[in-house]
């Protein structure tokens, strides 16, 4: 009679095996688990502190600590780490004498590039900076040690590969737009990648844009061009860059990149309803070893989702400032990012982001204008009240009010009424939500009551019990419906 293995736990070092008439259990020798993940060990390593542990568990648990986790000596992030062999062997031995139960043998890892390897390559780069061949084969091979793993992107920002690339970015953009050579926008697309691959260092990001004045300059031509992906990654990396910097750089970044930014959105938006937008024409590399490599690291609608966030981000920086705020509206930032919220599906931390600046846009008339002129402006924002967050339902409700309050009467209250926004409102009013919210929805309904009892489709008599009532009593109302 066969035997169907249905799942397989570790529990107390014992391996239980639940199978179709019975539970059989083998006992695993403790030598086998990693003292982190308490998993057998599929490709044991000795720390400089003489413990064996699973190198992808030792490698993240680097990461974050310093130390060793059993120990607790100091354990460098880069110190050696060797394998132990000899226990890979006895862990395979084991799972063979086992494969009857449904033990499946670990196989023999892949040895890892080593810190050699990496060394050599940033020395090319920096031997080969100025030598375009020689320069292509170092960051090609940089491109898969860094997706070969963490320790290996350590190395790199330790060898200040990061900085590298921003200046080769740098000197590329400037080339490509004096010569327009095939092979200096091949290196673009290859340091780009590498860099997104790799990131930089937050010590680092709070000071390589005050040392250098033409990065932005750079970025801003990279936003400008057609490569939709290398947009991308250019908007991720000066979110990056600006995050924890000073506030001035953030106020006087360029028209020219807040033009970019805008239009990465707008091809964000005409792409919702192609399945692949851009990236396969953008994601190609020269070497498909390369490619497919990447291909199977980088998820390319991930990438796009990040670069998303950032925009988002440094529109919602920017718009801070009152030059910033006209500066956008005259790009067409209001329209966009309407048309971004009406195309995608609701997404938290999106939405709280695309409200946080129209709230702060709709600061200037001409900002108020644009969202009442869009057909679906009010009606989005109306969308996203009581469906998203707190967050969001404060940002909506203050979009509302500032519009509703600094608009022209008659067109705004016809466009409450025609969105459902009225209806919201009233619902605010009725529902267990934040009093500051309740507070704006009442002085929005109060401050328009006269104009809305024009309307037949409003039920005065109910409006004018929600204006009237206390908090208290329409609570003791709603939560009386819930418990009949």
């Amino acid at each position: 009679m066969d035997i169907y293995i249905h799942t397989m736990l570790i529990q107390n070092h014992t391996l239980i095996f639940q199978m179709d008439h019975e539970d059989e259990e083998i006992e695993i020798p403790n030598y086998f688990i990693c003292p982190i993940s308490l998993d057998i060990m599929k490709d044991p390593v000795i720390a400089v502190s003489g413990i064996t542990y699973d190198r992808e568990s030792i490698d993240k648990w680097l990461e974050k600590v310093s130390s060793c986790p059993v120990t607790k000596q100091p354990l460098p992030s880069d110190s050696d780490l060797t394998p132990n062999h000899t226990l890979r062997r006895l862990i395979q031995h084991w799972c063979v004498e086992n494969a009857t139960l449904g033990v499946v043998r670990i196989p023999t890892p892949r040895v890892p590039p080593g810190k050699p390897n990496v060394v050599e390559e940033i020395k090319n780069l920096k031997k080969f900076g100025d030598e375009a061949l020689g320069r292509e084969d170092t960051l090609k091979k940089l491109e898969l040690l860094a997706i070969d793993g963490e320790t290996n992107r350590r190395l790199m920002h330790e060898g200040g590969v990061h900085r590298s690339l921003i200046l080769f970015i740098v000197k590329c953009t400037r080339e490509e737009e004096e010569e327009g050579q095939r092979r200096i926008k091949e290196q673009l697309d290859e340091s780009l990648r590498l860099l997104h691959l790799i990131g930089v260092p937050l010590n680092d990001a709070r000071t390589i844009l005050m040392e250098n004045d033409r990065i932005l300059d750079s970025l801003s031509l990279v936003l400008n061009q057609q490569n939709f992906l290398n947009k991308a990654y250019i908007i991720v990396l000066l979110r990056n860059l600006t995050e924890n910097t000073s506030s001035h750089i953030v106020e006087r970044l360029n028209e020219e990149i807040l033009k970019g930014i805008i239009g990465f959105l707008k091809e964000v938006v005409s792409s919702f309803n192609r399945a692949s937008p851009n990236v396969s024409d953008t994601a190609q590399s020269s070497n498909p070893r390369v490619r497919n490599k990447v291909h199977s690291k980088l998820d390319y609608t991930l990438v796009i989702k990040q670069a998303v966030t950032a925009a988002l981000m440094i529109l919602l920086e920017t718009s801070s400032w009152s030059r910033n705020k006209h500066i956008l509206i005259e790009l067409g930032a209001v329209s966009q990012l309407i048309e971004l919220e009406i195309s995608s599906a609701g997404e938290k931390r999106a939405t709280e982001l695309v409200l946080g600046v129209l709230s702060r846009l709709c600061c200037c008339t001409n900002g108020r204008a644009e969202i009442l002129a869009h057909g679906g402006g009010l009606a989005i924002v109306t969308k996203r009240l009581l469906g998203v967050s707190i967050a969001a339902d404060d940002r909506a409700l203050s979009i509302l009010s500032t519009v509703s309050k600094f608009s022209p009467e008659k067109a705004v209250v016809e466009e409450m009424v025609c969105v459902g926004t009225v209806e919201k409102l009233c619902t605010v009013l009725r529902v267990d939500c934040g009093l500051s919210l309740k507070e704006k929805a009442k002085e929005i309904l109060s401050d328009h009551f006269d104009e809305l009892k024009k309307f037949p489709c409003i039920d005065v008599r109910l409006l004018t019990k929600l204006l009237s009532s206390s908090q208290e009593d329409l609570l003791a109302e709603f939560y009386s419906k819930l418990n009949v």
